[in-house]
């Protein structure tokens, strides 16, 4: 198996881990931020120690001793260079949500704007001021200063694909 193949089977087994286990990764990433390598454990056949087991197939991560309990145990020592690339992959998998969030949201706010304006006496005029005024509170709050123009831009190219497909 390549190097790419081997990838796309760690990124596939992250996506069906559960949310909890998911969540361990994601500390291990935020671990690594002050430590050199971390140490996890988890039980043989678990869907983290398969995960895990493809991980270490990578080199992103070691199998260690046992922990000596009554219980059968898995070690695994994460090492520095998993950082990078788990944070990119868990990051990526994150964003398979993405177009859900949008679909919601697109059937939601349209809601909670236009009809107050319209029930205010407002005109469609109006809807397009509040929604500049929504653009212009995200741009001051949450998009970094040299990106406004980016974005702004990037919504422009967007309303004029929209218009075209009317």
């Amino acid at each position: 198996m390549t190097d790419e193949q081997q990838l796309d089977s760690v990124r596939s087994a992250i996506r069906q881990l559960s949310p909890a286990d998911r969540s361990v990764l994601e500390a291990v990433v935020q671990s690594l931020e002050s430590e050199e390598t971390v140490r996890v454990t988890t039980t043989p056949g678990t869907a983290n120690d398969r995960v895990w087991s493809e991980m270490a197939i990578l080199g992103w991560m070691s199998i260690d001793t046992p922990l000596e309990v009554s219980v059968d145990t898995r070690v695994y020592i994460v090492e520095q260079r998993a950082k990078k690339p788990l944070c990119e992959m868990l990051l990526d998998i994150k964003r398979d949500g993405l177009p859900d969030l949008f679909n919601e949201l697109r059937r939601e706010i349209p809601a909670k704007i236009v009809p107050p304006v319209i029930a205010s006496g407002g005109l469609p005029s109006d809807v397009s001021m509040m929604l500049a005024g929504i653009i212009e509170r995200t741009l001051q709050n949450y998009i970094n200063d040299e990106l406004h123009e980016e974005m702004l831009q990037d919504i422009v190219r967007k309303v004029h694909v929209l218009q075209k497909r009317k």
